[in-house]
This record gives C-alpha cells, sequence and structure tokens, in this order.
C-alpha cells in the first residue's frame, strides 16, 4: 500500500482498475484514524491492522468491498448503504460535527444515501457524488438532485473536494460547483447530459 500524503493530517490509497476499487481517505486525528470508503482491492489495505472510525459515501462495491476485512471502531453510514451492506453502524442522516471533521449527507444523481467528510474546513472528501448515472442509454444528472448538490457544495468551507477516482483525488470546489452550475444551466427537463 502506498499512501499519497496531502497534508500532515490527511492522506489516501489511490484507487484501482483492476480490480475496481475506489480511493481511501486517511484522516489521522488525535491518536484516531478514520478511513472515508475502504475500496475492493486487499492489496490496498495491507497494513491497515488497527480499529478506524469508518465513513462509507456510498454503497457501491468498489468503496466497500474491503468492510469485512476491517477492524471497525466506528462505522458512519447512511440508510441506503446500511440495507446494501451492513446492518450495524451509526445512520448519518444530518450534519454531524466531530471536533473538526463534519459528516455530511450529500444528494448525488451517482447513487442514493451518499455521505461526505470535511476535514478542518480544510478538504472535503465526497466518493462518487459528483459523477451522474445512466438514465435510457445517456450518462446526466437529475436535475432536482443536481441543483440540491450545488446548494450544498456551496455551504461547505473546504475550498478543495477530494473525488474518487480523479488523478490526483483534488479539486477545486469553486472549479467544480461552477461546472456542475454549467450542466444545470444546460439542462433538458429533469435531465442534465454530462
Amino acid at each position: 500500500m502506498k499512501e499519497m500524503k496531502l497534508s500532515d493530517r490527511i492522506s489516501y490509497v489511490e484507487c484501482s482498475e483492476e480490480p475496481l476499487s475506489a480511493d481511501i481517505g486517511i484522516i489521522r486525528d488525535q491518536g484516531k484514524i478514520w478511513l472515508y470508503d475502504v475500496g475492493n482491492d486487499a492489496g490496498r489495505i495491507e497494513g491497515f491492522d488497527r480499529k478506524y472510525h469508518i465513513v462509507l459515501s456510498h454503497f457501491h462495491a468498489d468503496h466497500v468491498g474491503n468492510l469485512e476485512r476491517m477492524r471497525i471502531e466506528t462505522l458512519y453510514l447512511s440508510k441506503e448503504t446500511q440495507k446494501h451492506v451492513a446492518p450495524q453502524g451509526l445512520i448519518v442522516e444530518d450534519d454531524l460535527y466531530i471536533d473538526d471533521i463534519h459528516i455530511f449527507p450529500l444528494r448525488s444523481s451517482h447513487a442514493k444515501g451518499c455521505l461526505g467528510l470535511e476535514v478542518n474546513e480544510t478538504y472535503a472528501f465526497v466518493g462518487d457524488a459528483l459523477y451522474g448515472r445512466e438514465k435510457n442509454g445517456r450518462y446526466g444528472y437529475n436535475t432536482q438532485l443536481l441543483r440540491e448538490e450545488i446548494d450544498q457544495l456551496m455551504k461547505l468551507k473546504a475550498p478543495y473536494l477530494l473525488v474518487s477516482h480523479y488523478p490526483g483525488l483534488v479539486r477545486n470546489r469553486e472549479e467544480v460547483i461552477g461546472e456542475l452550475e454549467e450542466k444545470w444551466r444546460n439542462r433538458e427537463g429533469d435531465f442534465c447530459p454530462m
């Protein structure tokens, strides 16, 4: 496992294509270690041998596949993710603040029940929430969900979004909001093409 460092507290393990595995966010916080997603490639979690506070972005296998291999201190997830993945865990339905960690529900066309994690008002992990989904052979966004997602992103204080499967992980929040606003302005009824 090769950890990519973003700051003294925040690093990540890169995603992979074979097998498909999401980026794993790592946050060191006063002796605790938080993970944002756990990936799906067992090789990506070699050396992960202690108990973790884990936040699952959503229920897709590339984000949660390693869950059974992990030692869990506390698991944070949405109702939708709980329904698909794990019978245990703390359901997050509203903003949850633990010291300078902010776990929040995030509306998304990609999957129901997405969660984000903002750290120290600097970085916000958003998993795959920025991606659209297929509808009738086209990829795009649900107009209402996209508007709600843009509004939620605008309320975050973090200037950087950490987007799974994005090369280098880091995106400028204002640029992302601008791109999503452009998609929303060019919507076709209840559908925004990608």
